[in-house]
């Protein structure tokens, strides 16, 4: 049972941290297009497309932060649950 927290706890931080780091190559990717193509004069018929792909990639990248976030706060809770059950056990072996 506890160590259930450990495991999805640091599934959690892998898997979203993996992904905040290429939601985060891949949203400075598309603002840098975004930028150039809005300081330039030229009228281009897919702004609404690449403003849209950039919120959503954005958005994203701000949702694996909060994944990571909640992983460490379940390998938080693993941790204090393992120390007090091996304060019990040692507790009962000393007896």
């Amino acid at each position: 049972m506890v160590n259930k927290y450990l495991k999805i706890g640091l599934l959690m931080v892998i898997a979203s941290g993996v992904s905040a780091i290429y939601l985060d190559l891949e949203g400075f990717d598309c603002l840098s297009k975004l930028s150039k193509v809005q300081r330039s004069e030229v009228i281009v018929e897919n702004l609404p497309d690449l403003e849209r792909n950039c919120f959503i990639i954005t958005n994203s990248y701000v949702y694996s932060l909060f994944g990571v976030i909640i992983g460490v706060i379940l390998i938080v809770i693993w941790y204090t649950k393992y120390r007090r059950w091996t304060y019990k056990e040692n507790k009962r072996w000393t007896r």
